[in-house]
């Protein structure tokens, strides 16, 4: 949702959203299975690529920025779940690293991650406190700003409890 109020900046800026997941079924699937859950429709792009073939294809994403599980989901059978990313590319098609996100940015052992890893917050939300990393996301009301001043978007939990 945070990313669908943000479309209309960021479109106006000359940024192109697209959206890709690694849920199997198509695109169409995912957007049905997304207003089945509430989630208007959506302005920009939304992929299913269940074959991660736009983590292969130009432009090339680092290898060391995905974080892959192997996912038991009744829905559609199992699949490799690629964790949140958020990659962002300049006109040019070459990487803008320092707003690029992902779990493996956040310089945590990845070998050692799960779930339920707890992670901090950041300063800039106040004092910071422990949150499940699967709750940390980029804030999108922050992405238009990070780009422009090549800089790490700001993270915050999806869920101010845990």
């Amino acid at each position: 949702m945070a990313l669908q109020e943000q479309y209309a900046s960021l479109k106006e800026a000359g940024v192109q959203l697209v959206v890709i997941t690694a849920e199997p079924g198509g695109s169409e699937a995912v957007r049905k299975r997304l207003l089945e859950r509430g989630v208007p429709q959506l302005d920009y792009d939304l992929v299913s690529d269940p074959d991660h073939s736009f983590l292969t294809g130009p432009p090339t994403s680092p290898d060391d920025l995905f974080v892959f599980k192997d996912h038991k989901w009744e829905v559609s059978g199992d699949y490799k779940l690629v964790q949140p990313a958020l990659v962002v590319y300049n006109p040019a098609n070459r990487l803008i690293k320092e707003t690029t996100w992902s779990w493996k940015t956040m310089g945590l052992d990845t070998d050692k991650l799960d779930w339920d890893t707890r992670v901090a917050t950041q300063a800039w939300e106040g004092e910071p406190h422990q949150v499940m990393l699967v709750t940390m996301r980029p804030i999108m009301s922050d992405l238009l700003e990070a780009i422009q001043q090549k800089r790490p978007v700001k993270l915050a939990s999806t869920h101010k409890q845990w």
